[in-house]
């Protein structure tokens, strides 16, 4: 019954969303359209040719959350496959540090785990680190000293991934619908990474939990299934650590 009602409540939310950025855009364009179709012999063709860019506008909107939807389904994990850790560890940050060279945003990393092997899709898994660290990274532009860390460790037979930023933090009453699909605080953005991630991340047979104060960062954690052979062997009995199950 809580599942069916998650499901009730992550639709209404999808729709509501929808409903207020096709509405206004919409709207927006009819009115656009209006405006053309009664003063067109009015209108030079400067004028003309300035609303019609701006009705375009409107429909370039309304394209960008088609294409989001449709990016919802295309990516998933096809295949569970052992990943050596360290060796996807070792290119992401890379990758990340690379990305952030030269400017302002201070990354730091740990890993508190000896080599280990997980079980999911490495494309699936860069997709789900990447998403994150693109929110990390927009949440702490206008900080002062910006700052994201990431850390790696076990427990259990699970493996963790915890990055953490000092940027604004999220309020209480958007945390709950942060992984809502087309759901964002910033405008113009179509609020598909999170949702992409955590669908990604539930795929792998993982999880991922977000905590957030606004005004002082955000922590986003995931739990990966290990495949060690010790882990292996209890593969079917072993649960997700508390912390992750909550």
């Amino acid at each position: 019954m809580s599942n069916d009602m998650e499901l009730i409540r992550n639709l209404e939310q999808i729709l509501s969303t929808l409903r207020h950025e096709l509405g206004n855009s919409i709207n927006s364009l009819k009115i656009s359209l209006d405006v053309v179709r009664e003063n067109y012999e009015v209108f030079d063709d400067a004028k003309r040719k300035e609303y019609l860019e701006r009705g375009l506008k409107l429909l370039m909107r309304q394209q960008q959350l088609v294409d989001a939807m449709k990016s919802y389904s295309q990516f998933r994990v096809n295949e569970q496959n052992e990943i050596r850790f360290l060796s996807f560890w070792t290119h992401f940050l890379s990758a990340a540090s690379e990305r952030l060279k030269g400017g302002r945003i201070k990354l730091i990393s740990r890993q508190e785990i000896e080599p280990c092997v997980i079980l999911g899709d490495r494309a699936a898994l860069n997709k789900v680190m990447t998403s994150i660290l693109d929110n990390a990274v927009e949440a702490v532009e206008e900080q002062e000293e910006p700052l994201i860390e990431l850390v790696a460790s076990k427990s259990n037979g699970w493996l963790k991934i915890v990055l953490a930023d000092n940027g604004s933090g999220i309020q209480n009453n958007d945390l709950t619908r942060i992984f809502t699909p087309l759901f964002s605080t910033k405008s113009g953005k179509t609020g598909m990474g999170l949702s992409i991630a955590q669908k990604l991340t539930l795929e792998m047979k993982g999880k991922m939990s977000i905590e957030s104060s606004p005004g002082k960062g955000t922590q986003v954690t995931v739990w990966l299934k290990c495949a060690g052979v010790q882990e292996r062997e209890h593969e079917k009995t072993t649960a997700i650590p508390t912390e992750a199950a909550q």
